[in-house]
This record gives C-alpha cells, sequence and structure tokens, in this order.
C-alpha cells in the first residue's frame, strides 16, 4: 500500500511538471507570434514533374517543365519561372531532388543496354554569369532486352548558402525515359536558416 502511494503520488508529480512544460511552451509560442503580429512563412518549394513536356533521346538536357500548383507540388516566398526555381531569400537552403527512370518491353527496345542515368541540380548566379553544379547523383546500368521491366531511382539532397536571385534547375540524362508521375519525378528546396 505504501509503495503503490508513493509511486502514485510521483506520478501525478510528473504530470503535473508535464503539463505546466506543455503550458509554459504553447503560451510562449502564441506570445512570439503575437509579438511578430503574423506567422512568418519560410520560403519553400516542392515542384513535381510535368509529364506533357517531357524532352525526348537519351542527350543531357535542362528539364524546364515543372509543375508548381498542381497535385503535391506548392511553392511560397520563392519563384518559378522558365524552369527555374528562384530564390527570394537569403539563407541556408535544403535541396533535393528525386528522379525516377523506367522502361517497360511494350515502350519498344532501348537504343542501347548500357545506360548512363543522371541527375544534376544546378546554381545559376545572375549577377556573377556563372552555373555550378552543386549535387549530381547516378549510376551507369544494364538494362537488359531479358527484362520486361527496368526501374532506378535517383535522390540527392544536400545544404546550400543561396542569395537571392540565384537559381536552382535540374538536368538529366535519358528524359526519355522519366517517370512522370508525381510522386517519382520532383524536386524542391526549403530554407533552414538566415544567413
Amino acid at each position: 500500500q505504501a509503495f503503490r502511494a508513493a509511486v502514485q503520488k510521483e506520478l501525478q508529480h510528473i504530470r503535473s511538471q508535464h503539463i505546466r512544460a506543455e503550458k509554459a511552451m504553447m503560451e510562449g509560442s502564441w506570445l512570439e507570434l503575437a509579438r511578430r503580429g503574423k506567422p512568418h512563412t519560410q520560403p519553400f518549394a516542392h515542384l513535381t514533374i510535368n509529364a506533357t513536356d517531357i524532352p525526348s533521346g537519351s542527350h543531357k538536357v535542362s528539364l524546364s517543365s515543372w509543375y508548381h500548383d498542381r497535385g503535391w507540388a506548392k511553392i511560397s516566398n520563392m519563384t518559378f519561372s522558365n524552369g527555374k526555381l528562384i530564390v527570394n531569400q537569403d539563407g541556408f537552403y535544403f535541396l533535393y531532388a528525386n528522379i525516377c527512370f523506367r522502361h517497360h518491353e511494350t515502350s519498344g527496345d532501348l537504343a542501347t543496354e548500357y545506360l548512363q542515368l543522371m541527375v544534376y541540380v544546378t546554381k545559376t548566379s545572375i549577377k556573377i554569369p556563372s552555373s555550378h553544379t552543386l549535387m549530381k547523383g547516378g549510376s551507369t546500368k544494364y538494362w537488359s532486352g531479358n527484362s520486361e521491366f527496368h526501374f532506378y531511382s535517383i535522390n540527392v539532397g544536400g545544404f546550400f548558402k543561396l542569395r537571392s536571385g540565384e537559381e536552382i534547375s535540374i538536368e538529366v540524362s535519358n528524359p526519355s525515359l522519366l517517370d512522370p508521375d508525381q510522386d517519382a519525378t520532383y524536386f524542391g528546396a526549403f530554407k533552414v536558416l538566415d544567413i
């Protein structure tokens, strides 16, 4: 009985501490929002491939046709123009891209069985006209005619210091093999920290 009473008392003490901490945290959050006047939305973008305008061929191309306001695509406090995601606020951003390649035997024969499937995330600066590859990923794959279906997914991501006006774009090899689904081929960015 004494043990049970001691455990009950300790549990009540823990619960009351938890409730007080939770209340203080909530009040602090609301006070912070009230001081600012309105909630601040950090810049972010999630763009999905526009399947109606994917280039053909096997050469490296810049993908310029993305959705920014359809399906899962969304953009806030960033700009999308001419196939490029434009940074509007200086900061440290997390950039990511997921590119899926696929081929089914009913799509016809591949030009070659050895394929270099690559994605490049590129930054272009308008102030100093230059482009830099920030990330790349991929592999050389052997897609034989003996298989009915082939699939390969590349995912890259990293933190980068970006300035207002800089543009982010995506280049791929073998664009005719891109998977056009919004859950397969996409890229985006979100601000993590001010500079």
